[in-house]
């Protein structure tokens, strides 16, 4: 196993990537696909890896360790990586199981166990708490963290799809513990042009068309003000509105020629601003207030290249025109 990046947090500020690269399709049959998405990250300034132990039951983070190992020490410690544990799922030969969530200290100390073994990695640089289990108290959750931690296994505490009153109960359990100054190294959760909850229930308050966020209101705006990075997954929407086909989900709420006119004005914005349309889409994101950080999931290489164009959109993106994507991808004028 190799050591993870000892970085000072001055250090990784100053490392900080605008974008994540995300691996949830990486898989270790093809090492050179791989090895291509990884090189693309790294021309694009990307300086953080997303992976979670039930991608691909584990192939995702082997990949992950393949393509690192790879590397020189040089490129090697441009890279912090992440993983996620906390889904524990039926299993796939047999059927046998129910699908649960466990963030119990036995469950915490399996995985990140495995985790280390399949990244070869000694220490995991952030740890996030994939989904909310409700039977284990956060305090509980960060103690198992601490003690990981104290053994040198994982360096930063992270959670994902969760309420704001979720979130707080795991910054202060870290604060009590750790001291005052500790605080959860990022939140992730949706969002993106396509799944605007967080963003229509700040604007909306106090309106019969507020979305439902789930406890979620005011999410990036506490992040903001406590200094913990908030991460989009799914931020392009599957490419919805830069050409590729996206497939239906239940956050998908968008009908045919509300997508096909968003689509047209991510174009047009794009030629005008002389880039991609999948920077337009993440510009539309990082002018948020809030820090977004967005966790790209795509292989190619080209698309990388594409979407590490988003800073040169975010500069170029005017409230008039951040408002007409907003409104696109409503489809009906703002209230």
């Amino acid at each position: 196993m190799i050591a993870s990046s000892a970085l000072t947090p001055e250090e990784l500020s100053a490392e900080r990537s605008a974008l994540v690269l995300g691996t949830m399709t990486w898989d270790d049959t093809q090492p050179e696909v791989n090895a291509a998405a990884l090189r693309a990250g790294l021309d694009a300034g990307i300086t953080l890896l997303d992976t979670a132990d039930i991608y691909g039951d584990g192939a995702s983070e082997r990949a992950v360790g393949a393509a690192l190992a790879e590397l020189d020490d040089a490129e090697r410690t441009r890279l912090r990586v992440q993983t996620k544990c906390g889904i524990v799922r039926a299993n796939r030969a047999t059927g046998v199981g129910t699908k649960h969530y466990d963030s119990s200290p036995a469950h915490i100390a399996a995985s990140l166990a495995g985790s280390r073994e399949r990244l070869g990695v000694e220490t995991v640089d952030t740890l996030v708490i994939h989904r909310p289990d409700l039977l284990t108290d956060p305090e509980t959750t960060v103690r198992a963290f601490l003690d990981a931690r104290e053994a040198g296994h994982v360096g930063e505490l992270g959670v994902s799809n969760l309420s704001v009153s979720r979130a707080q109960a795991y910054q202060a359990a870290l604060r009590r513990l750790a001291g005052p100054e500790s605080r959860l190294a990022c939140v992730q959760v949706e969002l993106g042009l396509h799944h605007r909850g967080l963003v229509e229930a700040e604007v909306l308050a106090n309106h019969t068309a507020a979305p439902a966020t789930g406890g979620a209101v005011g999410l990036g705006q506490w992040c903001r003000d406590e200094g913990v990075e908030l991460q989009a997954w799914g931020p392009l929407g599957q490419g919805r509105y830069t050409g590729r086909a996206a497939t239906e989900s239940a956050a998908d709420t968008s009908d045919e020629a509300t997508v096909a006119d968003t689509t047209q004005v991510v174009a047009e914005l794009a030629d005008r601003y002389g880039v991609s349309g999948e920077a337009v889409v993440l510009a539309w994101l990082t002018r948020l207030p809030w820090g977004v950080r967005p966790v790209i999931g795509t292989r190619a290489p080209e698309r990388i290249a594409a979407c590490a164009q988003q800073g040169r959109a975010a500069e170029a993106m005017t409230t008039e025109d951040w408002h007409r994507l907003w409104t696109a991808a409503r489809g009906e004028k703002l209230p």
